[in-house]
């Protein structure tokens, strides 16, 4: 019906009150508002924490499979395996990309004893990528190494025709102590060393599964590790006269080179397709146990996030690729082989994410050298992570370059770890206590989710989390973490001129 002034009036009073209060309610919410979809990672950290689906793949891959290293036939089982996890989850793009170590190795047996001046057993494992005694094994006196600069070793006319007992590396930064290291089995049988025993520099009679060096190529003397307490009661001995030691060390060794796969697959972006957020954890293994939070439970948080996501029904901005490297444990041989295949287009990733710190309580990420990194995570990590308990940044350069994040933290890429407390891991860490009955479920799928948020938010967010750094920035960072020195003899790095 028709409306009188007054009731006009009326009306039109109330609807500019209700206007009003409209747009000053719209204001106050964009005001709050985060550029993140909370709805979005609730539903994620929702599909991944309700059941316990991450810890039965974990289950899966470690009773399945073992001990993953890299170039063995368990590896590659492993590689086609996870390959059908993502084809199962319905990722695209899945594929197996090749790279070349130069042999695969496999120990067999490894067994040592004192045989004078007392009859005592020695518990003793090969270092990985290094060659078997003669058949029978050998015995012959001990001579121990105690400088192991290049020149001193030279000099040691004790060596000859004798085991040498090299023990700690020493003081010095982590540069000072690779290069001690860097082909020592070379230096040693130079000096006529036969064999080597390395003594585990963690205290007690637990072994760490480890190689000389970061390489994948047989060394040049059989050499096997000694607990701490062993080497101890060998030199007590040798303060007292010679000492003769029987070792016999058997491993399996390919005649040649050896293709692993890193296994790789994508979600791809609605809008901006060609543009990147990888999201990666390293699939090989030591082999004193079954890898299970070294890495099998990166594994696992990978390929929960990649499920999670693509259930989400939704797919993010940017695409998301998702990476399992080989040959992590030889010095990032599968991720940065990765980098350089993917070099031409490495401009187009716009952040790494790396899981492989095992299952403590997951306290958040970190972006290793990288104060615009960390600062752009905060209201990430604020809006989307705090409920996880997963919202803290810091800068550390720990581990920046110990895992598969560093190759891209070198191409300049924004680059993520994530971060749970380590002290339990540090206990386990390539020991033959790293298996299922040691994770945490629980902390497992918080940091399954941890992921899968973070990678959909980075990958949907507006504008990249930050720019790439050049060349000069690289370097910076690299020098901080003082291990500039090392990453050239590992082969990933070299100063610009």
């Amino acid at each position: 019906m028709p409306l009188n002034a007054a009731t006009w009036w009326t009306f039109m009073i109330r609807a500019r009150h209700l206007t009003l209060c409209a747009v000053v309610a719209l204001t106050v919410a964009l005001a709050g508002q985060s550029p993140f979809d909370r709805r979005d990672g609730e539903a994620l950290s929702r599909s991944i924490l309700e059941g316990d689906r991450t810890f039965q793949v974990l289950r899966e891959l470690t009773s399945t499979f073992g001990p993953r290293l890299a170039g063995s036939p368990a590896y590659e089982g492993a590689a086609q395996w996870a390959a059908r996890q993502f084809r199962a989850a319905g990722l695209e793009n899945v594929a197996l990309e090749p790279f070349v170590i130069q042999r695969g190795w496999q120990r067999v047996s490894a067994s040592g004893r004192l045989v004078s001046p007392e009859a005592l057993p020695l518990h003793i494992q090969s270092l990985g990528w290094m060659p078997s005694t003669p058949e029978g094994g050998m015995e012959a006196e001990v001579a121990t190494v105690a400088d192991l600069a290049p020149e001193r070793i030279a000099s040691q006319a004790s060596l000859k025709g004798r085991i040498a007992l090299v023990g700690s590396l020493g003081a010095g930064d982590a540069f000072e102590r690779a290069t001690r290291q860097h082909r020592l089995d070379e230096r040693l049988r130079a000096a006529g060393a036969i064999a080597m025993l390395s003594v585990e520099e963690e205290p007690g009679s637990a072994l760490s599964a480890r190689s000389l060096d970061d390489r994948a190529d047989v060394g040049a003397l059989p050499a096997a590790q000694v607990s701490r307490d062993e080497a101890q009661a060998i030199r007590r001995l040798l303060d007292r006269g010679p000492v003769r030691v029987a070792i016999d060390i058997r491993n399996r060794i390919t005649p040649g080179p050896v293709t692993v796969h890193n296994v790789v697959a994508e979600i791809r972006g609605r809008d901006r397709p060609d543009e990147w957020v990888i999201v990666g954890a390293h699939l090989d293994s030591w082999d004193f146990a079954t890898g299970a939070q070294d890495n099998g439970t990166g594994v696992a948080q990978v390929l929960a996030s990649a499920r999670a996501i693509m259930a989400l029904g939704r797919s993010p901005r940017r695409s998301i690729r998702f990476a399992l490297w080989g040959a992590e444990e030889l010095g990032l041989v599968g991720s940065a082989a990765y980098v350089r295949a993917h070099a031409a287009e490495m401009a187009r990733c716009t952040a790494s994410l790396n899981t492989d710190g095992g299952t403590g309580r997951v306290l958040g990420w970190t972006a290793p050298g990288r104060a615009d990194v960390a600062s752009a995570m905060r209201p990430l990590a604020s809006a989307l992570l705090t409920d996880l308990g997963s919202a803290a940044l810091d800068q550390s350069l720990r581990y920046a370059f110990q895992s598969d994040a560093g190759p891209f933290i070198l191409a300049g890429v924004p680059s993520l770890d994530l971060n749970p407390d380590d002290a339990e891991y540090e206990q386990i860490h390539h020991k033959a206590t790293d298996s299922l009955e040691r994770v945490n479920a629980r902390n497992l799928a918080v940091g399954a989710a941890t992921v899968a948020v973070t990678a959909f938010a980075i990958a949907d967010a507006p504008m990249p989390l930050a720019p790439h750094v050049d060349e000069r920035a690289v370097a910076a960072i690299v020098a901080a973490s003082r291990m500039d020195g090392v990453l050239q003899l590992m082969g990933l790095w070299q100063p610009a001129p």
